[in-house]
């Protein structure tokens, strides 16, 4: 058996396998939400409203230290063989040093000032910066065919975030007090995390540096961008009168959140075996990139113009979260359909991460603006409605970029 054999070996993806990923991811999230139920029953609804839009607000962080690097390390390290190693310890440093200086800054924040506005955004951040690492961590012990972990820190982080909660409602914890010991816990996890990762020992070359930044940059773009309108989205709101629906739309983004997360998860899992078999795109590949972003562009230009009618009809500024849930869950199939051309035009060759980055860019710029228009007049629906320009214009981008 070669090595690329073996290695090829140790990334199947069984039935067994699989449902073991997806458990302990599942597990995590139904018990964020849970936790988050109990959050809305332990705190004022002032409260769980300044948490909800830091938590809105920061939860792009996590992309920001995850889903390059998740990215990057689940395409080159299963590929490369005298590099392994090296590869590996760059990215065990991210997960080692970068949580660091966030921690600091919401600790002294939280000793001097725990009931601040400010306290609680530097928690958020310093949380998601935490969480996101952690998450770059099991992807490393995956793409070393290392499975194990991914499932253990997931069900220990839902099972943590729980019983958070819990103590929230059985004690006056108030949410920076929450999000501290939320913290805590993912920076325990991380630790353990680290145990078996390789350091890099001598300094890697720095072609191979290079390498991995340009890969880290490209392949993060889209994810973060995606997220970080989502956070933009949740500090225009708050900054309008219609700031109190912070609540609701955080509650709404949790379960949206869920699907797109299985997703991801599924993309991340097979994308060892992906990038062994695609070193550079074909045309088949391409050829169904084109459909997939015409597709898209119909389908978004139909919703906007479907949401539009529906806001202008008297759904803006609504408090009903029937109505908000389904209006945010109208646009998932648009939004996993233009995450899997993205994902299609990212593992091709160099010039595909390019413009998959460069498609993000603009759809941020796309959902940012057109929320500065709605949100004031809409609220909280608002911001779902600038939410659903972003499968339209990486529909638009991907048609040029295939």
């Amino acid at each position: 058996m070669t090595v690329t054999a073996e290695v090829a070996a140790s990334h199947r993806v069984g039935p067994r396998r699989l449902l073991t990923l997806l458990g302990g991811r599942a597990t995590f999230r139904l018990l964020l939400y849970g936790s988050a139920g109990v959050l809305v029953a332990a705190w004022s609804r002032g409260d769980f409203n300044r948490y909800a839009a830091a938590m809105g607000a920061t939860g792009w962080l996590c992309m920001v230290v995850q889903s390059g690097p998740e990215k990057a390390a689940l395409r080159l390290i299963p590929r490369a063989r005298r590099t392994r190693e090296q590869l590996a310890g760059m990215l065990r440093a991210i997960l080692a040093h970068v949580p660091i200086p966030f921690a600091v800054a919401a600790s002294a924040a939280f000793v001097l000032a725990p009931d601040a506005m400010v306290t609680v955004y530097l928690l958020g951040t310093a949380y998601y910066i935490s969480l996101g690492c952690g998450m770059l961590g099991v992807a490393v012990h995956r793409a070393l065919g290392r499975y194990t972990p991914d499932t253990v820190h997931f069900s220990l982080l839902g099972l943590g975030t729980l019983a958070m909660a819990g103590l929230a409602f059985a004690v006056p914890v108030r949410p920076a007090g929450y999000l501290a010991g939320l913290l805590v816990l993912s920076t325990m996890l991380n630790l353990v995390l680290l145990r078996g990762l390789p350091r890099t020992g001598r300094p890697p070359h720095r072609a191979l540096r290079r390498v991995l930044a340009g890969t880290v940059v490209l392949m993060g773009t889209a994810d973060v961008m995606s997220n970080a309108m989502v956070g933009a989205l949740f500090v225009e709101l708050a900054l309008t009168s219609h700031a109190s629906q912070s609540g609701d739309l955080y509650m709404m983004i949790l379960g949206w959140g869920f699907t797109v997360s299985v997703i991801y998860t599924l993309q991340r899992i097979y994308q060892p075996r992906l990038s062994l078999r695609m070193a550079s795109g074909g045309a088949e590949a391409r050829a169904l990139g084109r459909r997939v972003a015409r597709l898209s562009v119909w389908m978004s230009a139909t919703w906007l113009v479907l949401a539009g009618t529906a806001l202008i009809g008297g759904l803006a500024g609504t408090r009903s979260l029937v109505a908000l849930g389904g209006l945010l869950l109208s646009t998932l199939p648009v939004y996993l359909l233009t995450s899997f051309g993205i994902f299609m035009l990212e593992n091709t060759d160099e010039a595909g991460l390019r413009n998959s980055a460069k498609a993000a860019v603009m759809a941020l710029v796309a959902v940012i603006g057109l929320g500065a228009l709605v949100i004031p007049l809409a609220g909280a629906a608002g911001a779902v409605y600038a939410l659903g320009a972003n499968g339209f214009v990486l529909g638009l981008m991907l048609r040029r970029a295939m």
